[in-house]
C-alpha cells in the first residue's frame, strides 16, 4: 500500500470584533484610568499641554428646574414622560419629586448622562493618514516600543499600543480631528498609496459597530474625512467655541494637534466625579516635571472650579529620604532631618559620647542633612551570592524621593523629643491626598501603586514589616519600622534603563516578576536607612531625657502603681466573692486591720487618682471639639458687619430698581411679553430672591448677637415664634409645617445662644431626614412644652423617618463623632458628629436631661430642666 502526502493548509488566525471591547471598556479597569491614557497619548505626540473639557452642565439632577430649562432638555432629547415622573409643576418652576423611586432616577441619570460630551485635546503634531491607518487603527502596534523618542527627546509613555481603545471605555461614540503640518512630515498616501494633499482628517467611530455574532474586527470601518484645514486652533473654535484656551509658551501655539470628542457617554459626569478626575491627574506627573507638559481640566457645570493640574511638593516633612541608583549599582543616599527643633537640644546630650560620631554630632543636626554611598549587595547582604539571574543588573537605574510625617505628637514626646511643631489638620489631609510611595515611568505614574483605598497603596509592604516589628522608635532593643499611612514618596524608573519592568495588559501595574519582586525589596531596604537614623536619635534622647528628668519617670511609675492597686483590689474582690466571705468582715487581728487600713487608703487614693485622669482626658476631647466649634463662631462674628450692610440694602433695592424703569417704560407696555422678557416679572422674581436671602441674613446675624451670650429671662412662647419666623422661608421651600401651639406661656434663666443651639440642631436633622424620607406624607415638625413642680419640659417631634434601624444602641447618638450621615458615592461619613452631642452637653451644663422618645412615627426627644430655672 503506497503512503499518501498529507496535504497541509494553512489556516489564518481571525480576531473577532468583540476583541475591542475585551482590550477597551474591558480591560482598562476605570474611566479616570481612560482619560489618563489619552492624556499619555498628547505627552507622545510632543504637545505642550493637554486639556480635558468636560461639557457636562445638564449631568445633575437638579431640586429646581425653570421653563426654559424644561423646554431645553426636551429639545435635548430627554422623554417629557420621563421629566414629568421626576419633576412636579408648581406656579413658576418644577420642581423634583421627594418620592421619585429609584429606577426613575436612576432612568433620568442616564439619559442626563447621555447630554454631555467629553473632549480631550493636546497641541501636539497631529496624525497623518499613514499614521492613523498604520498605528492608531492597529492594535498591538509596536511603534512606540520601537520608536521610543518623541521628536523633541522626550521617552514615550505609552507602548502596548491599544491605549486608543480606551476611547471605548468613556463613550459609544468618538469623532476625532487632527491637524498637522505636511512640511515636516513624510509625504501622506491613502491606502492605495497615492499621495493626498490634506493638512488634517476627522476620524468617526461607532463602538457599537464592534457588537455583533460572527463579526471580525476587519469588517469594522471608522470614517475617515480628509480636511485642508488653516489651524488646529480655527478647528477647535468651531467644535467647542465656549471654551476658553489656555496661553501656550511657544512659537507653536495651536496650529497643530488633536481633539478627541466623545459623546454617548457611559459614566455620569456630575462634579463629584470630575473633582476625583483632577485629584487624579495632580498626582499623574511628577512636580519637578510639569514645566514640559501642563494638564488642564475643565467644566461647563463648575467653569470656575477647575484649571491648571499642579503636582503638589512636599516641603512640611520630617525626614526626606533621596536615593539615586546608577548604572553599576552603586546608591547615594541623602537623609534630610526636619523633625527636630535643634535649638532646643541641650548642649549636654550632644557632648555624649554616642553623639561623637557621623552623622549625629551637633554640627550633622545643624547642617539638616547627611549622605550614605553605598551598594545593592550591601543594602540587601548575602543576596548577590545566590543571584544566579543577575537581577541586580536587570533592576538599573532609579531615582526614589521619600517622605515621612508624622500626623501628630503628645506634649511629653514634644519635650522628649525635641519634636518641630507643625499643623497636624493640614498633614493629615495632605497625607491623605498624596501619602502613598507612588510609581513613575518617564515621568507618568504607573496605577495603581500608591493609590489611597487601593490594595496596592502598600505596595512595599511597609504594613507587614511593621506588624511584624511593632517596636517603638526609641525602643533600645532597636527594631522600629515606619508606618505606610505616615510616608509619601516617588520611585523614578525609565522603559530605557528598566527594560526588565513590563507593563501588565490592563495598564494597570507592572507584571509581578523576579526582577520586580527584588526592587520592592531594594526599597525596603533603602528606606530602612532613614528608620535606622531616627530610631537611633530617638533610642539616645529617650536615655537621655530619663537620666535629666527623673521626676516626670517617678510620677509615671505612681501612675502605674496606682493602676497596679486597683487591679489587685479588684482580684480581691473577685477572690472574696468566689470563697463566700464578707468584704466587711471584721475579724482578724490588729495588726491585719492597720494593714486593711493602709490599702484601704490606697485604694482610696488610688481611685481618686484614676477619676481625676478620666475627667482630664474627657475635658481634653471636649477642648478639641470647642476649639473648632469656637473658630466657626469667630469667623461669623468677624463677617457680620458686612453682612449688616447688605442686609440693610437687601429689602430696598429692586424696589428703587423698578421705579427707575417706570421713568423710561410703562407696566402696560410688557403685557402679553414672555415673562423671561419682561423686565417687571423679573424685578418680581428677584425680589422674591432678596426676601430669602434677608430671611438668612436676619438668621445668621441672630445667632452671632451678643446678647444672646448673657442669661437672662429666655419667654418660650416669643423665643419659639421668633424661631419659627428666622425658619420661615427654609421650612416653606421644603414643604415642613412647624407646630408651635402647644408651647406654653413659660420662662426660663438660661442663655438664648444655647436654646439656638439645640433646635437649630434639631431643626437640620429633621430637614436631613425628610430628604431622606421614602413616605409620601406630610412634613411635620411638632414643639410642645409643659412643667411639673420639679422640672420644664419641651418635647420635639417629626413625622420622619426617625431613628436609624441600624444603630443597635439608640443613646450612640450623643457620643461626639456619631453620625450616620454618609457619601452616597462612597460611604464615607460626611456629617460632623457633633450636633446631638452639643445638644446634650448644653443640657447637661443647665442641669437638665435629654432623653430619646420613641413615638410610633418619627423622631423624638424629651428635655427636661429644673424648676429653679423657672422665674
Amino acid at each position: 500500500m503506497e503512503e499518501t502526502t498529507p496535504v497541509i493548509n494553512k489556516i489564518p488566525f481571525k480576531v473577532s470584533a468583540r476583541t475591542a471591547r475585551l482590550i477597551g471598556r474591558e480591560n482598562i479597569a476605570t474611566s479616570k484610568g481612560a482619560i489618563i491614557e489619552l492624556v499619555k497619548n498628547g505627552y507622545d505626540a510632543d504637545s505642550k499641554i493637554s486639556i480635558v473639557y468636560f461639557d457636562n452642565k445638564y449631568s445633575s439632577l437638579l431640586n429646581e428646574i425653570d421653563e426654559n430649562h424644561f423646554q431645553h432638555l426636551l429639545a435635548l432629547g430627554i422623554q417629557k414622560t420621563l421629566l414629568l415622573t421626576a419633576y412636579q409643576k408648581g406656579e413658576e418652576t418644577y420642581v423634583l419629586n421627594t418620592d421619585l423611586n429609584d429606577d426613575d432616577r436612576v432612568n433620568l441619570r442616564k439619559a442626563l448622562a447621555k447630554l454631555s460630551v467629553l473632549y480631550l485635546l493636546d497641541c501636539g503634531e497631529g496624525m497623518t493618514q499613514n499614521v492613523i491607518r498604520d498605528h492608531w487603527m492597529t492594535i498591538g502596534t509596536d511603534n512606540k516600543a520601537t520608536n521610543v523618542f518623541t521628536s523633541s527627546g522626550r521617552v514615550k509613555a505609552g507602548a502596548k499600543g491599544i491605549g486608543r481603545f480606551a476611547l471605548d471605555k468613556l463613550g459609544g461614540k468618538c469623532e476625532m480631528t487632527t491637524v498637522f503640518n505636511p512640511a515636516d512630515r513624510s509625504p501622506d498616501t491613502d491606502s492605495e498609496g497615492i499621495r493626498t494633499t490634506f493638512s488634517g482628517y476627522k476620524w468617526i467611530v461607532d463602538w457599537e459597530d464592534f457588537e455583533g455574532d460572527f463579526k471580525t474586527i476587519d469588517s469594522v470601518d471608522a470614517q475617515l474625512i480628509g480636511l485642508n484645514s488653516n489651524s488646529f486652533e480655527e478647528e477647535l473654535r468651531n467644535i467647542i467655541p465656549e471654551l476658553s484656551l489656555p496661553t501656550i509658551k511657544d512659537d507653536q501655539g495651536y496650529k497643530f494637534g488633536t481633539i478627541l470628542k466623545i459623546t454617548d457617554l457611559r459614566d455620569n459626569w456630575d462634579d463629584y466625579f470630575v473633582d476625583q478626575v483632577y485629584s487624579d491627574l495632580e498626582v499623574l506627573v511628577p512636580p519637578k516635571e510639569t514645566g514640559g507638559f501642563e494638564i488642564y481640566v475643565f467644566s461647563s457645570l463648575t467653569p470656575n472650579k477647575y484649571g491648571e493640574v499642579f503636582g503638589s511638593i512636599c516641603d512640611d516633612f520630617d525626614y526626606k529620604l533621596h536615593a539615586v541608583a546608577d548604572d553599576k549599582q552603586n546608591v547615594t543616599i541623602t537623609i534630610y532631618r526636619n523633625e527636630y527643633d535643634v535649638e532646643l537640644i541641650d548642649q549636654e546630650f550632644f557632648n555624649r559620647e554616642e553623639m561623637q560620631n557621623y552623622p549625629f554630632k551637633k554640627d550633622d543636626f545643624l547642617k539638616g542633612k547627611w549622605k550614605k554611598e553605598t551598594t545593592f549587595s550591601k543594602l540587601i547582604p548575602g543576596f548577590a551570592a545566590s543571584d544566579e539571574d543577575n537581577v541586580f543588573m536587570d533592576i538599573g537605574v532609579f531615582d526614589f524621593t521619600f517622605y515621612f510625617l508624622k500626623r501628630s505628637f503628645s506634649t511629653p514626646d514634644a519635650n522628649r523629643f525635641f519634636y518641630r511643631k507643625f499643623q497636624s489638620n493640614l498633614r493629615k489631609d495632605w497625607l491623605e491626598k498624596f501619602g502613598g510611595i507612588k510609581l513613575f515611568r518617564d515621568n507618568f505614574r504607573v496605577r495603581p501603586y500608591g493609590e489611597t483605598k487601593d490594595a496596592a497603596f502598600d505596595w512595599l509592604g511597609l504594613g507587614n514589616r511593621k506588624s511584624s516589628s511593632p517596636a517603638g522608635v526609641a525602643k533600645e532593643e532597636g527594631g522600629y519600622r515606619v508606618e505606610p499611612e505616615n510616608v509619601a514618596g516617588a520611585v523614578k524608573i525609565s522603559r530605557l534603563t528598566n527594560v526588565n519592568f513590563e507593563d501588565k495588559s490592563s495598564r494597570e501595574g507592572l507584571q509581578e516578576n523576579k526582577t520586580f519582586q527584588i526592587f520592592k525589596t531594594l526599597l525596603a531596604a533603602i528606606i530602612r536607612v532613614f528608620e535606622d537614623d531616627r530610631a537611633f536619635i530617638a533610642k539616645e534622647m529617650s536615655i537621655y531625657d530619663n537620666v535629666k528628668f527623673g521626676d516626670a519617670r517617678n510620677k509615671k511609675a505612681a501612675q502605674e502603681l496606682t493602676q497596679r492597686i486597683l487591679a489587685q483590689r479588684r482580684a480581691k474582690k473577685a477572690q472574696q466573692q468566689s470563697n463566700g466571705e464578707s468584704l466587711n468582715s471584721s475579724s482578724g487581728t490588729n495588726e491585719n486591720q492597720e494593714g486593711s487600713n493602709e490599702d484601704e487608703e490606697k485604694e482610696i487614693l488610688a481611685d481618686e487618682i484614676e477619676r481625676k485622669d478620666e475627667e482630664i482626658e474627657k475635658l481634653k476631647e471636649e477642648q478639641i471639639i470647642l476649639r473648632g466649634l469656637a473658630s466657626s463662631g469667630i469667623v461669623l462674628a468677624s463677617f457680620s458687619h458686612d453682612l449688616s450692610k447688605l442686609n440693610d440694602v437687601l429689602s430696598s433695592r429692586m424696589e428703587k430698581l423698578r421705579n427707575i424703569l417706570l421713568e423710561k417704560l410703562t407696566e402696560q407696555e410688557y403685557v402679553g411679553v414672555a415673562e423671561r422678557k419682561n423686565p417687571f416679572f423679573q424685578i418680581e422674581k428677584l425680589k422674591k430672591q432678596d426676601s430669602k436671602m434677608q430671611n438668612w441674613l436676619n438668621f445668621s446675624l441672630g445667632a452671632a448677637r451678643k446678647d444672646k451670650r448673657k442669661r437672662k429671662q429666655l419667654f418660650l412662647k416669643s423665643y419659639f415664634s421668633d424661631l419659627k419666623s428666622d425658619w420661615g422661608t427654609v421650612f416653606e421651600n421644603r414643604a415642613i409645617v412647624l407646630d408651635i401651639t402647644k408651647i406654653e406661656n413659660l420662662d426660663l434663666r438660661v442663655f438664648e445662644i444655647d436654646f439656638d443651639s439645640i433646635f437649630n440642631n434639631l431643626f437640620i436633622n429633621s430637614i436631613d431626614a425628610f430628604n431622606l424620607s421614602k413616605h409620601d406624607r406630610s412634613r411635620l415638625i411638632n414643639l410642645s412644652t409643659s412643667v411639673s413642680s420639679r422640672e420644664i419640659i419641651i418635647d420635639y417631634h417629626d413625622n420622619g423617618p426617625g431613628l436609624s434601624p441600624d444603630i443597635e444602641k439608640p443613646d450612640e447618638i450623643f457620643d461626639a463623632m456619631f453620625t450616620t450621615k454618609r457619601n452616597e458615592h462612597t460611604g464615607e461619613e460626611i456629617g460632623t458628629g457633633l450636633g446631638m452631642w452639643l445638644i446634650k452637653s448644653i443640657v447637661d451644663e443647665n442641669d437638665g436631661a435629654v432623653r430619646l422618645l420613641f413615638p410610633v412615627t418619627g423622631f423624638g426627644i424629651r428635655i427636661t430642666f429644673p424648676i429653679k430655672y423657672k422665674r
